[in-house]
């Protein structure tokens, strides 16, 4: 199937957009869909991450990647304006052309020295020209690191600001924050929510390292499902450390998050046959219970170290 085939194929298979704008699934591939919070939206729980799409060898390379996700039925693309200097969103942006009102697309802000409403503003304009888009699903305060940095960023005059602006003027329709580092800055920004600054989703890292370290699942996750908060995971292999160490499989870590109360999980996946395998494990999931996510968390245990989740793209 050419690329105008398949675009011909999103808008004709008879298949109804679910929630805002997002193609439920695909002649070929569907991946199973989950509410995203309370935003009265769903998602695939299964979403590609963009700091891959930016690392592919080319623009084809990165097309062939975005085009085996969609035919795998993969709807949700994550990027951010940082991820190789707007590369990652060029590339997406082109392989998403003509396809863009099926799918459900975010992207981040970053200035951690900066965090005011003037630099979002900039990089929102960047990232709708880069993205081909007039509107984001998604648009998110990226990789928050302390509590200074999430008070900088919800004060006065702060990207947050924008952000809210943004979405009552329809430029964006839902916005949320991301952090790698610590549940200490997703607690404050959740304090801020308390008080009116009202974000749709929270992006975090969870792994089965997690419980022993960091503990994003016991700290942050539980007030994220009272508020009706969506969550995004990441670092769902702890940036692969999991995997290198040999200690479980890509499908226990996805089968571990994907059984706690998660909307969807970004992986970053860098060929196609990695879309594909990632797909078919959606397809099969079966949420897990507690004693057997207690058994894989046991497991991982001698892998423990100060920084579990890892960093880089997310």
């Amino acid at each position: 199937m050419d690329r105008r085939e398949f675009a011909a194929t999103l808008a004709g298979v008879g298949i109804g957009l679910a929630g805002d704008g997002v193609l439920g699934a695909r002649a070929t591939g569907t991946i199973p869909m989950r509410p995203l919070g309370d935003t009265g939206v769903a998602v695939t729980m299964l979403g590609l991450g963009g700091h891959h799409v930016g690392l592919a060898d080319s623009a084809v390379a990165a097309r062939r990647l975005v085009d085996a996700a969609l035919a795998e039925g993969i709807r949700f693309f994550d990027t951010a304006e940082s991820y190789q200097s707007g590369r990652s969103e060029r590339w997406l942006g082109a392989a998403l052309s003509g396809v863009r009102g099926g799918v459900f697309l975010a992207s981040k802000t970053f200035a951690p020295d900066q965090r005011n409403a003037d630099s979002a503003r900039r990089h929102l304009e960047g990232s709708l020209e880069r993205l081909r888009t007039d509107h984001l699903d998604l648009w998110q305060l990226h990789a928050v690191r302390s509590v200074a940095d999430v008070d900088r960023a919800f004060g006065p005059g702060g990207a947050m600001e924008y952000l809210l602006e943004a979405k009552r003027r329809g430029l964006v329709r839902h916005i949320g924050v991301t952090g790698h580092a610590t549940p200490a800055a997703h607690l404050r920004a959740l304090e801020h929510w308390d008080r009116g600054a009202r974000f749709d989703v929270m992006q975090l890292p969870l792994n089965p390292l997690d419980g022993h370290q960091r503990r994003f699942k016991r700290q942050v996750l539980p007030g994220l499902v009272r508020r009706g908060i969506g969550v995004i995971a990441m670092k769902t292999s702890a940036d692969g450390a999991l995997l290198r160490a040999g200690l479980c499989s890509i499908a226990q870590c996805l089968d571990y998050v994907w059984s706690l109360p998660v909307s969807v999980v970004v992986v970053g996946m860098e060929r196609p046959e990695l879309a594909r395998r990632n797909a078919a494990l959606a397809r099969r999931h079966a949420r897990w219970d507690e004693r057997r996510m207690a058994l894989l968390e046991e497991r991982v245990a001698p892998l423990v170290r100060p920084t579990p989740e890892g960093a880089g793209g997310g």
